[in-house]
Order: C-alpha cells, then sequence, then structure tokens
C-alpha cells in the first residue's frame, strides 16, 4: 500500500518551492481549466512591478502588465493565445475566453497579489457584472483606488490574446462601456 502512494505521489505535476498554482480556465463559461504554476521567478517580477507603482495610475498601469504576463505565462500549458476579444471571433477556437473566463482568470490573479499584501494602492473588489441591454451580460474584476475611493474595472475580454487588459473607472464600465 505505501508503494501505491509514493507511485501517485510521483505522478502528481511537481510544483517549484514557493510556485502558487492557479486556475485557468477558458472555453466559454470556464468549460475547461487547467493549472498553471505561477514560478518564483513570476511572483518576483509580479512583487518588483507593484513595489515600483509610487501611485495608483502606476499601479493600475502594474496590473495590465501583471495581467498581461500572466496571460503569456499561461498560454504556455493552455490553448488560449487563440483567444480574440468579444465573443464574435474566437467561436470555433479551442482556447476561446469569454467574460466569464476572463473575470475568473484575473480573479484569482488578483486574489493571488492581494493575499500576499503587494497591493499597495487598491483593494481587490471582486467580480462585477453589468447588463446595459437584456442580453448583453458582462462581467470583469474590479478594484478600490485606497486613496480617492474610486473603484476601476480590469477587463482583459474586449482585446485579443497579447494586448493589456482595459482599465476603466467603473461607473463607465457599468454604463456599457466598450473601448
Amino acid at each position: 500500500m505505501r508503494w501505491l502512494s509514493i507511485a501517485l505521489l510521483a505522478a502528481l505535476p511537481a510544483v517549484a518551492a514557493g510556485a502558487e498554482v492557479l486556475t485557468l480556465c477558458y472555453h466559454y463559461g470556464c468549460d475547461r481549466n487547467r493549472r498553471i504554476e505561477v514560478d518564483d521567478t513570476a511572483q518576483i517580477w509580479f512583487r518588483q512591478r507593484l513595489d515600483d507603482a509610487a501611485d495608483a495610475d502606476a499601479e493600475r498601469a502594474a496590473l495590465q502588465d501583471i495581467v498581461l504576463s500572466y496571460y503569456q505565462r499561461a498560454a504556455r500549458e493552455a490553448p488560449i493565445a487563440s483567444d480574440r476579444g468579444g465573443n464574435q471571433e474566437d467561436a470555433t477556437n479551442v482556447g476561446r475566453m469569454d467574460c466569464l473566463d476572463h473575470s475568473h482568470n484575473v480573479l484569482v490573479l488578483l486574489q493571488l497579489l492581494a493575499a500576499k499584501g503587494w497591493l499597495r494602492h487598491h483593494r481587490l473588489l471582486g467580480q462585477v457584472h453589468r447588463a446595459p441591454l437584456l442580453f448583453d451580460h458582462h462581467a470583469a474584476v474590479a478594484v478600490r483606488d485606497v486613496t480617492s475611493g474610486q473603484d476601476w474595472v480590469i477587463d482583459s475580454w474586449f482585446r485579443d490574446f497579447g494586448a493589456p487588459p482595459v482599465v476603466v473607472p467603473l461607473a463607465i464600465w457599468k454604463e456599457g462601456f466598450s473601448p
């Protein structure tokens, strides 16, 4: 019985010391999932990028860079590089992502950053939803500027893979904002 436990343990994917594993979802509605390792090198870069942010504007720019970097790393493990902005251009792609996928992925990443205490100028609010038209439901992730109290949305759904997410005030996004 002990040999079976050792064999099962050996079969599990190795995770580097200090690495964090996030669940990335894709294929619309989080239909498919992949475990993505955020290794020490990535975490050091994420933290440095946030430490260099002198104010909330710079921290939002850092978050754009971090989300983009995370997706680029994740594309090594999952077929998400074929994702196109919106939902019309990639309906047949295996790696397609809708707003539910994107908001999940950005949320788990920002939860990691928040849990490590690396967000100094924002507080993570979580997922936000809008439905400016009856059938136009959309989801993203919101953060609050701790100095001004203004809420912002980080939305990676609008643009093709490889572009930074859109960051816009929540009030404008709620009105149906689209770049």
